[in-house]
């Protein structure tokens, strides 16, 4: 049998092509006990929606692209399952790509997005030049939502954490078990996430009387490797730190490994902390302390917020900033 038509339900339901039209929209005036009746000769005849004739018709698209920077940090695989689940619950497909940390894929892979017809793009954007990648969007009038990492100077709606709390949040938790410096290890320093938990730590650092440089920074990567990488480097030059304040969880792993080869207890001989909060955590041993910055609320705030402009791409929307919150594991020592 051939690909089922809107005349072969309208025959085998004995209505017309436009009530089944109206039934499988739900639109128009069809009584439910017809539109139930024509909903399941549908599925019995194996109906499968043409999207691209819809999208002609309509002039509306059912595909939200989404550009993140990477899945293989867990952080951002909650964040797309919230985003997905929540997408699909108000009728809308996701079309996902990873920008691999490459602002010129990214920049590819909205464009691609845009040739593909969707109706609106959520990002995570890369840490470099992101502007024009997103101007080309609201240039087009596609609704557009920024998650995770702001960018202020685009005009899109934003949706994500109060980085300056984070850090504010994590400093506090190492001063007060005792430790007077610490390093902040990973993330790009141009980017308003990693600015944010800066200033935050400094903030901690400022009322409790100690001065900046008590927070040894080391921005870059925010592959576990890095972490690993630095920590290692640092025991052979016998200047290891008492704390590690990670730029994510999935770097924080990386923390792990090194102490692990270097035979060095977490949560006894070195204290480490991460941003995220990623599921994971509990696993670990010891269980990795962390600041909660709500992946999954992001994700699905981000469906509704890029739905909303959908529906009226005219709307008003203010950023959502989430407050992020100190989930205590095993991982951080209290120094006497």
């Amino acid at each position: 049998m051939g690909r089922v038509k809107i005349s072969d339900i309208a025959s085998a339901a004995g209505v017309s092509n436009a009530t089944v039209s109206y039934a499988l929209n739900g639109g128009g005036r069809v009584s439910a006990k017809t539109r139930d009746r024509i909903l399941e000769i549908s599925r019995e005849l194996g109906f499968i929606r043409d999207d691209k004739a819809a999208q002609l018709r309509t002039g509306r698209s059912s595909l939200i692209g989404v550009v993140l920077n990477t899945v293989v940090n867990p952080f951002f695989s909650e964040l797309v399952a919230a985003l997905e689940t929540a997408a699909y619950e108000a009728g809308y497909l996701t079309l996902l790509a990873t920008a691999q940390n490459d602002p010129v894929r990214q920049h590819k892979l909205i464009a691609s997005m845009i040739a593909q017809g969707v109706a609106g793009v959520v990002i995570s954007p890369v840490h470099g030049p992101n502007a024009e990648s997103i101007s080309e969007t609201l240039r087009r009038n596609i609704p557009t939502v920024v998650c995770v990492r702001d960018l202020p100077e685009s005009g899109a709606a934003f949706v994500g954490a109060d980085e300056v709390m984070s850090g504010y949040l994590a400093g506090c938790h190492l001063i007060e078990y005792g430790h007077r410096s610490f390093w902040f290890v990973g993330g790009y320093e141009q980017t308003t996430t990693w600015q944010g938990r800066k200033r935050g730590v400094l903030k901690a650092l400022a009322e409790a009387g100690l001065p900046a440089s008590a927070c040894v920074l080391h921005p870059g990567s925010q592959r576990p490797e890095f972490a690993r990488d630095r920590l290692l480097a640092a025991h052979s030059e016998h200047r290891m730190p008492t704390a590690v304040l990670c730029f994510n969880d999935d770097q924080a792993t990386g923390v792990y490994r090194a102490a692990k080869d270097l035979g060095i207890l977490i949560g006894r001989d070195l204290s480490v902390m991460g941003f995220d909060n990623i599921q994971q955590n509990d696993a670990m041993i010891p269980g990795l302390s962390s600041v909660d910055i709500h992946p999954t609320q992001i994700g699905r705030i981000s469906a509704e917020t890029i739905v909303k402009l959908l529906c009226n791409d005219n709307a008003p929307v203010d950023p959502v900033v989430l407050r992020p919150e100190l989930v205590l594991r095993e991982s951080v020592a209290r120094l006497t």
